[in-house]
């Protein structure tokens, strides 16, 4: 604490919220203590002129004393940040045995931070500043399994403002290297006591929780630019900007499908209001994890009262699903809308990391929620084709951050025989893998031969199995 922070103490001015006020003020380097008295004694006049319980009588003229001068600063840096970013790759990919599908995998991983939640944080410090949550002297506190944390570090560096991530025991050295990197703080925990620890420590410290589960419903914008120059950080905003110039259209050009998995549910409900908002044709397909709640909650509306956590089993697929923690509260616990989302596919973990492996052998360098995100695809193509022999569809999903981030965990065989082994090991996974390659090829739908084919009972010791 410097010199005008004793001062503060030391006078009692932190008991009252006018004191607060001139703390802030005092903390300031370009307002001395000068400064400070007369803004005081202005402060003392106005409030004095009437009494703490009645109203202030006409004719009457203050300004209010806030840090808005250094929240302009900010959001007009935001806004440079934006045009930096420019749109990430739309990238055309072919598949062999699904050829009445138009597959393109929005690439996140070319962000500035390398990861979707780039544009995921822009909008929570856009949300932060403009609601009056951070000023120049907030310390600014996440709960993250990494890549959230990575671009919030990104901004409060970007801003001037300190950075702690609150982070799981487990988390890549990968992902706590890009938090320091960015100037960002490193608290770790158990993956069960994150939000709390996130909390309680922002308030410890007289800091802000960003709280990206329940704020993200909050800050995630979902509308059009219109023609004033500042345009929209939604993806799927891009998404249509793209295709336009894809089909050499004048008008908006919307995919049938789009496909998304959620971890706070921000991303695809964003696309899901703005979908609906604007009377796209797009169907919004959530693709979610083995043992999340999450296609619970959106198909049947369970465990919004009810924690899942008795059903969590590790390790999941890193920054995608949730039950670990809680029942899924909109607004509080998560941002995920069930109201915009059309439909939902739960695909087994081993599944999601087999395609992982699968992608990166054609060339698509893709983390944890790009393989859960490919075999949502897949499954979808064989079923779409089934109902409509020969049509043609287009379908976009996102590659939301890079392999390289996976190296020693998902790309790792002796890390998935460890960590699988309760769900069928390297066995599962090689029999998994041999199925989303065929599905790639032929067509065939990895979400019906999968569970007949990869099975634990397949796999006991002296039983060979040929898929």
């Amino acid at each position: 604490m410097n010199g005008r922070g004793r001062l503060c103490v030391y006078t009692g001015f932190t008991h009252s919220a006018d004191g607060r006020i001139l703390c802030r003020l005092m903390r300031r380097k370009s307002m001395g203590l000068v400064g400070v008295l007369v803004a005081s004694m202005a402060l003392h006049i106005s409030r004095s002129a009437v009494g703490a319980d009645q109203m202030s009588k006409v004719p009457m003229d203050s300004n209010r004393v806030d840090d808005s001068a250094w929240v302009r600063q900010s959001i007009q840096k935001l806004w440079e940040e934006r045009k930096r970013m420019g749109y990430t790759p739309l990238v055309q990919m072919r598949i062999p045995g699904s050829p009445e599908m138009d597959f393109y995998f929005k690439d996140e991983s070319r962000s500035r931070t390398g990861n979707l939640k780039h544009r995921f944080a822009w909008c929570l410090f856009m949300w932060s500043l403009v609601e009056g949550n951070v000023n120049r002297n907030t310390t600014i506190y996440e709960a993250s399994s990494g890549n959230t944390a990575t671009c919030e570090a990104y901004f409060s560096q970007l801003i001037g403002v300190p950075f702690v991530a609150v982070i799981p025991e487990t988390t890549d050295q990968q992902k706590i290297d890009n938090i320091k990197k960015y100037g960002g703080e490193v608290h770790k925990t158990k993956s069960s006591q994150m939000f709390k620890d996130a909390a309680e420590l922002a308030e410890k410290n007289h800091g802000f929780y960003m709280n990206q589960f329940q704020n993200a419903h909050h800050a995630e914008e979902f509308h059009e630019s219109a023609n004033n120059g500042l345009e929209s950080v939604n993806v799927f905003h891009e998404v249509i900007q793209q295709l336009k110039t894809v089909d050499r259209s004048a008008r908006p050009v919307y995919p049938d499908y789009f496909i998304h998995s959620a971890g706070t549910g921000g991303t695809i409900s964003s696309v899901g209001r703005y979908v609906r908002k604007y009377g796209a044709k797009t169907k919004v397909i959530m693709s979610d994890t083995e043992f999340s709640v999450y296609y619970d909650y959106v198909i049947f509306d369970k465990f919004s009262n009810e924690s899942g956590a008795c059903y969590w089993v590790a390790p999941g697929m890193a920054g995608t699903g949730f039950g670990y923690s809680g029942p899924a509260i909109l607004g509080k616990t998560t941002s995920l809308l069930p109201s915009v989302i059309d439909r939902a596919f739960k695909v087994p973990d081993l599944a999601s990391t087999a395609a992982m492996h699968v992608l990166k052998k054609l060339g698509v360098n893709g983390g944890t929620s790009t393989g859960l995100n490919f075999v949502t695809a897949l499954s979808m193509a064989s079923r779409h084709r089934k109902r409509n022999p020969n049509s043609k569809f287009r379908v976009v999903a996102i590659l939301a951050d890079s392999s390289a981030l996976y190296e020693n965990t998902y790309f790792n065989k002796t890390w998935i025989g460890q960590v699988f082994k309760p769900h069928g090991g390297l066995p599962m996974f090689k029999c998994w893998q041999t199925i989303i390659e065929k599905s790639y090829r032929i067509g065939i739908d990895p979400l019906v031969a999968g569970p007949k084919r990869c099975r634990t009972e397949n796999f006991q010791p002296g039983k060979l199995l040929y898929v």
